[in-house]
């Protein structure tokens, strides 16, 4: 065994102690992509989509064949900086500790990388997209049509998260043709929108929802007219240090995801990486330190929406 075995043996330890936990609770977001690669070079080919061709009836007998040239869209996704968590732990602290000082950190670091890949997701749903070659990228924004306005159902004042906006955006979706036989929407909300769930009637009455949870007994609207709910507070800049400001417009509106999962992607550089070291030149201190790097992008912009909300 090489020489420094105890260097070794512990950063596998860490490593493994950190995965275990970001297994045991992995992030809120990553899960809800549709697809997810792993990747090596800087841009990665996600898919190649085909136009819609059809077929066309034959006007003469014997006449030539008629052929279909589709087109194609190439969507890529482009690879992120690695993000660090790096701790310290200086050897008088470990000696005044009473319990294993380790044991939080690896708890840390694995919050600080759940919520790194959390904030990638949120970046990669609002920012800005790939399509095209290689050596010509061309960048595709969010698409305006898909976000509902914040006034929607009550023209001229804005409202927060209300029932007409959920069958809107149920009916925006099917003209984007959303297959909503085969997939749930997932909406993503704060507690601002789950207090306005709570006070739609149809959500809470067992007359208008007969088959639904008690949102009352549990306190928490988990689905409802055929879209999942998923609580997050995605404007808090500590839990999501750079996506928070792009959950909300110009005006302050709050922009609350809505998209099927078929919509999003994620790509992986490095799932995880962790080091355990010792410093000589910081009085051997002990330094913990864990690597990622991935990012999630949409892949088709008519499965991702937004509905502005009032808060």
């Amino acid at each position: 065994m090489a020489v420094d075995y105890a260097d070794v043996v512990r950063t596998i330890g860490f490593r493994k102690a950190v995965e275990f936990a970001l297994n045991e609770m992995p992030g809120k977001f990553r899960g809800l992509c549709g697809s997810m690669g792993a990747y090596n070079n800087k841009f990665e080919q996600i898919e190649d989509r085909f136009s819609d061709i059809y077929a066309e009836e034959i006007d003469e007998r014997n006449g030539d064949t008629k052929t279909t040239d589709p087109d194609v869209i190439r969507r890529w996704i482009t690879k992120p900086k690695r993000a660090q968590v790096a701790v310290m732990i200086d050897p008088d602290d470990k000696l005044a500790t009473e319990v294993d000082i380790k044991s939080p950190i690896v708890n840390r670091v694995a919050t600080a990388i759940r919520r790194y890949q959390d904030d990638k997701f949120l970046e990669g749903f609002y920012g800005t997209a790939y399509t095209g070659t290689e050596d010509n990228l061309q960048t595709v924004a969010f698409k305006s049509a898909n976000i509902m306005a914040v006034d929607y159902g009550n023209t001229g004042t804005p409202t927060g998260l209300t029932l007409a906006k959920l069958i809107g955006i149920k009916k925006l979706m099917r003209q984007r043709l959303v297959d909503l036989s085969a997939e749930r929407p997932v909406i993503i909300i704060t507690a601002e929108q789950e207090e306005d769930l709570l006070n739609i009637m149809q959500v809470t009455n067992r007359d208008y929802n007969p088959m639904m949870r008690q949102a009352l007994q549990t306190g928490q609207v988990l689905d409802f007219l055929g879209m999942d709910f998923m609580m997050a507070e995605i404007g808090n800049a500590s839990a999501y240090k750079r996506s928070s400001t792009l959950t909300v417009d110009g005006s302050g509106y709050r922009r609350l995801p809505v998209f099927v999962r078929s919509g999003m992607h994620w790509g992986n550089w490095l799932d995880f990486e962790g080091h355990v070291d010792l410093l000589p030149g910081k009085n051997h201190s002990e330094q913990i330190a864990g690597y990622t790097c991935g990012r999630a992008t949409r892949v088709l912009e008519d499965k991702c929406f937004q509905i502005l909300c009032a808060e």
